[in-house]
C-alpha cells in the first residue's frame, strides 16, 4: 500500500542544495592546493549518505569517507566511483571487501597491515592505505614508538600502497595546547619517517574544528563532516554562511481540551497549570526525539550543574524544556516524551487541526533510519523521496 505524502506521520526534509553550496563554500576556503575528504559516515549523519554523497562529490569533494567497509560497497554499489577511505581498523575477513570494492583502509596495527597485504598478493594488486597515528585521542592507530619499532617490516610488505599519513586530534575546539601537541607528534613521525625514505602523498589531521582554527594543519587533506551539512562544531565560529540542509517533521494526530490542574503523561509528571489545548504527534525517543547524549562531568563544575538540573526538574522547574515549532511558534512539550506519541501546549496557536505540519528539533545522528527523508534539489536534480 502507498501512503501519501500527506499522510506521513514523520519525516525528514534534507536540503540537499544546501549541502552542496556548504561543500563548494568549504572547498573555497580550504584552496585548491588541499584535498576534501567529505565524512558520510553515519548515513551521512542521519541526512542519507547515497545522495548526499552523490552531491558532495559533485561539487568538489575529492574523497568520502566512512567508517564500515559496507558502507564502501554500499555506495559503489550505487554508481560512486570516487576514493572512499575506511576510517576504523578491519576486522579479519573483511579484507577481500576492501580489494574487491577498491577501497582504502586505515592501518592501526602490524597484524591488519600483514593481513591485508597477504590477502592483496593473493589478487596480486597493491591496495591503497593510510597509516593512522596515535597522537593523544587514546583510540586506534600506531603509537610512535611503535612505528619505530614496526617500521621495517611494515613498509616492506609487498601489498600495501601507502597513500597517506594521518592521526585524529582529541578536542580541536576546547584544547588548543592540546591540540598543538598532537600536531607536533605528528609531524615528528612524518620527519623520521622521511629520514628513512618514506614519504606520503597525503598528510591529513584536521576535522571540521580544526579546518576552521587551524589554517596551518590543513597539510595535503582535510576530512570535513559538520561543515557541510550546515553546522560549525561546537564553540566555534566562521563566515562560511553556512546553511541548514535538513529537519524533522510530524503531524497532529490528536487535538485535546486540558483543564486547569490536569496531569499529562507517565508518571503525572506535568500538572496543567491553566485550562488550555494539547495536540499529540506520533514522535517519540524511539525515532531519536527527546534524546540526547549526556556527556561524563569533565570536572566539579560540570557535576554541579548536572545535579542542580536533576533537583530542578524533580521540583518541577525543568531546566531545557523542549519545544516544537508550529507555524514559527515555539510549543512546549508536556511531561514527558513518549516513545512513540509526544504531547504538545498549543493553547496560544491559532488554527491548530488534524495533520498540521509540526518541526521537531532533534540530533540529526539519533533519528530513527526508517524515518522517511524527502530530498530537496532544485538545483542538483529532480526532487525525490527515499
Amino acid at each position: 500500500m502507498v501512503i501519501e505524502e500527506k499522510a506521513k506521520p514523520a519525516w525528514i526534509e534534507v536540503n540537499l542544495d544546501a549541502v552542496a553550496r556548504n561543500t563548494s563554500r568549504v572547498k573555497k576556503l580550504i584552496g585548491d592546493g588541499v584535498r576534501l575528504l567529505a565524512v558520510v559516515k553515519g548515513d551521512a549523519y542521519g541526512l542519507g549518505m547515497v545522495p548526499v554523497a552523490h552531491t558532495v562529490i559533485s561539487h568538489g569533494a575529492d574523497l568520502l569517507g566512512v567508517t564500515h567497509p559496507d558502507e564502501g560497497v554500499i555506495l559503489r554499489n550505487e554508481g560512486i566511483d570516487a576514493p572512499i577511505f575506511i576510517f576504523r581498523p578491519l576486522l579479519p575477513g573483511e579484507e577481500d571487501l576492501v580489494i574487491n570494492y577498491q577501497l582504502t583502509s586505515s592501518i592501526s596495527s602490524l597484524e591488519q597491515a600483514e593481513r591485508l597485504s597477504e590477502r592483496a598478493r593473493v589478487y596480486g594488486i597493491k591496495v591503497p592505505v593510510h597509516l593512522k597515528v596515535e597522537t593523544g585521542l587514546g583510540r586506534t592507530g600506531f603509537l610512535p614508538v611503535a612505528i619505530k619499532e614496526h617500521a621495517d617490516r611494515l613498509f616492506s610488505l609487498p601489498g600495501l600502497k601507502w597513500e597517506g599519513i594521518y592521526t585524529h586530534f582529541a578536542s580541536a575546539a576546547g584544547d588548543p595546547q592540546f591540540t598543538r601537541q598532537q600536531f607536533r607528534i605528528f609531524q615528528a613521525v612524518v620527519g623520521d619517517l622521511k629520514k628513512r625514505g618514506i614519504q606520503f602523498p597525503l598528510c591529513h589531521v584536521c576535522n571540521s574544528a580544526a579546518a576552521l582554527l587551524y589554517p596551518e594543519m590543513r597539510l595535503d587533506m582535510v576530512r570535513i563532516g559538520t561543515l557541510l551539512y550546515g553546522e560549525n562544531p561546537p564553540g566555534v565560529k566562521d563566515d562560511l554562511g553556512l546553511e541548514e540542509s535538513w529537519s524533522l517533521w510530524s503531524r497532529v494526530i490528536h487535538i485535546q481540551k486540558l483543564e486547569k490542574g490536569m496531569r499529562v503523561g507517565y508518571g503525572r509528571t506535568h500538572r496543567v497549570s491553566k485550562d488550555t489545548t494539547m495536540a499529540v504527534i506520533p514522535v517519540g525517543y524511539r525515532d531519536g526525539f527527546g534524546v540526547d547524549v549526556t556527556p561524563h562531568p569533565a570536572g566539579l563544575i560540570d557535576l554541579t550543574k548536572v545535579i542542580a538540573k536533576i533537583i530542578l526538574d524533580f521540583l518541577g522547574f525543568p531546566v531545557g524544556k523542549l519545544y516544537v515549532d508550529i507555524n514559527g511558534t515555539p510549543a512546549p512539550v508536556l511531561g514527558r516524551v513518549g516513545m512513540e506519541l509526544t504531547c504538545i501546549d498549543v493553547g496560544k496557536i491559532p488554527g491548530i487541526e488534524l495533520g498540521t505540519p509540526v518541526r521537531l528539533m532533534a540530533r540529526r545522528t539519533v533519528i530513527r533510519e526508517s524515518i522517511p527523508k524527502r530530498y530537496c534539489m532544485q538545483e542538483t536534480a529532480g526532487n525525490s523521496d527515499a
